[in-house]
């Protein structure tokens, strides 16, 4: 290796000769590429690396030429371009799916609904951060409509709604924040900034009920290129036509990063029909039993007996050498304390910040979730569980916040959501899945969660904080309580808050404030 592939691999390893290395500078392409290759060779990555470019003679010379110079400028990029080009029958002949985990995106979405974006955000192996609620003020001008609802009937009665909800939503704010000041006098004292912040969170968490799901948010998101390709086979196979075109501009803008490995983004006529053949069948059916809040309900669990049994044989094999059955030969010949006692040894000395055993991932659970709109936002960010949900409306009612109620401002917040109940009920029979746009945050929906021991520690811990929302905290209480009154002692090991406070947000504003 002469001096000048040095300085290659320099520009695109943080070093050539140690056993630990980051790659930098690469086409997320390329670097896929070589993590495929990686598989299926004997040889170093940035070896491979060096040795692949030489594959491509003339490609490679322009590359020794410009890296032989002092400042190679503008003539870098150009010759790496063209270093590259060469990817595409590589990663055809070493298969799409494979070669597609290994390259990793960072893509910006902005302008989109609220409704489209947590469409997106069904995708499972991914990373999102969303525009906050709680800390950012929605302009009232910043919303979707629908081609299909502009040329249809209801187009005056979408603009009519829309305004409603946002003028209501601008309203409320400076009332509901004096409320929530003069609760919360008390809080000041240990800083008016803090104070100030939090209290505008209170504020927000109370008035984004009133939200539409039209509303125009941004996000961004990390993704691999396989899980991206199959979301936007998702988006441009759904029947709305906003996450088509969102879904047709992913591809646009992603063929400039990734030509080859978004080739299989296309359209998917079983994933169109697997969205639509059922409903078709049973969208009108709707509960009677409609509860006032939200709620939560365990459909589908293991008895106590089976937990201690499946948890504690999982614990001995994993820490044994012996067969599971063999495991579970053992466990039967154990009394419930010496079961208990193998549970409590496995959780000794956890933290606030630890995780129980893998082993708890193999007892599951499946919840019916009753939970308003805004709520399941948070909620569906925990990848660890499979939901599925319904098609949101506003059959299953609203919540209304207590700072809403006690600050005088009840009436104008219903009458706004009564408007947005009554003309979604006249849309849904001819448009149900256009009209969830006209539906504010604070309508209620119902997910089905099937999830396991493991992440019901790290959910109900993180969910039930006093930092977190009023909504999702009482869903991971409620968690708690149902699984400490069914299992007991095996539900010990579950850290859940049931702190009252005023402001939430004043811990951590007085962190962000004292650095």
């Amino acid at each position: 290796m002469d001096s000048t592939d040095k300085k290659i691999l320099e520009y695109f390893f943080t070093n050539i000769d140690k056993p630990v290395f980051y790659a930098k500078n690469l086409h997320p392409e390329v670097w896929a590429l070589f993590q495929a290759r990686y598989s299926r060779s004997t040889e170093g990555l940035r070896e491979g690396f060096l040795r692949m470019l030489k594959e491509t003679e003339d490609e490679y010379r322009n590359l020794r030429n410009v890296f032989e110079k002092e400042e190679p400028g503008i003539e870098l990029k150009h010759a790496l371009d063209k270093a590259v080009k060469f990817m595409d029958k590589w990663v055809l002949g070493y298969g799409h799916s494979s070669v597609a985990e290994g390259a990793v995106v960072n893509i910006g979405i902005e302008g989109a609904s609220i409704l489209t974006t947590k469409f997106i955000e069904t995708a499972r192996l991914s990373s999102f951060i969303e525009k906050s609620t709680r800390y950012v003020h929605f302009n009232r001008d910043s919303f979707y409509k629908p081609k299909k609802i502009t040329e249809s009937r209801f187009s005056k009665d979408y603009d009519y709604i829309i305004d409603l909800l946002f003028s209501t939503y601008e309203d409320l704010q400076e009332p509901v924040l004096d409320y929530v000041k003069s609760v919360t006098e008390k809080s000041k004292e240990q800083s008016e900034k803090a104070w100030l912040r939090a209290c505008g969170a209170r504020r927000f968490d109370a008035v984004r009920y009133l939200l539409p799901s039209a509303t125009k948010t941004s996000f961004g998101w990390t993704v691999n290129a396989r899980e991206l390709a199959h979301t936007i086979q998702k988006m441009i196979s759904y029947p709305l036509e906003e996450t088509k075109d969102v879904g047709n501009m992913l591809i646009y803008e992603g063929k400039k990063v990734l030509p080859s490995l978004l080739r299989h983004a296309e359209y998917n006529k079983y994933i169109e029909k697997s969205e639509t053949v059922l409903k078709q069948q049973f969208i009108k059916d709707v509960s009677k039993n409609v509860k006032e809040h939200n709620d939560i309900y365990l459909v589908l669990s293991p008895s106590e007996k089976e937990l201690s049994t499946m948890l504690t044989a999982s614990l001995i094999y994993k820490n044994s050498l012996l067969s599971f059955e063999d495991a579970l030969k053992k466990i039967n010949e154990m009394d419930d304390n010496e079961k208990l006692k193998i549970f409590k040894s496995s959780i000794e000395g956890m933290g606030s910040h630890d995780m129980p055993p893998r082993e708890f991932e193999n007892i599951n659970f499946t919840w019916d979730l009753l939970i308003d709109y805004g709520a399941f936002r948070d909620i569906q960010r925990h990848r660890i569980m499979s939901q599925s949900e319904q098609l949101l409306t506003t059959f299953l009612g609203y919540e209304t916040p207590e700072d809403i109620k006690k600050s005088g401002c009840e009436q104008d917040y219903k009458k706004a959501m009564n408007e947005a109940g009554k003309i979604f009920s006249e849309m849904f029979d001819e448009m149900p899945y256009n009209a969830q746009y006209i539906v504010p945050l604070g309508y209620r929906k119902r997910v089905l969660l099937t999830t396991n021991l493991r992440e019901l520690h790290h959910f109900i811990r993180l969910r039930s904080g006093p930092q977190g929302h009023v909504s999702y905290r009482n869903i991971a209480q409620k968690m708690y309580l149902i699984l400490k009154e069914k299992y007991g002692e095996w539900a010990d090991s579950i850290e859940c808050n049931f702190d009252k406070v005023d402001l939430g947000r004043l811990k951590s504003e007085l962190k962000i404030e004292n650095g």
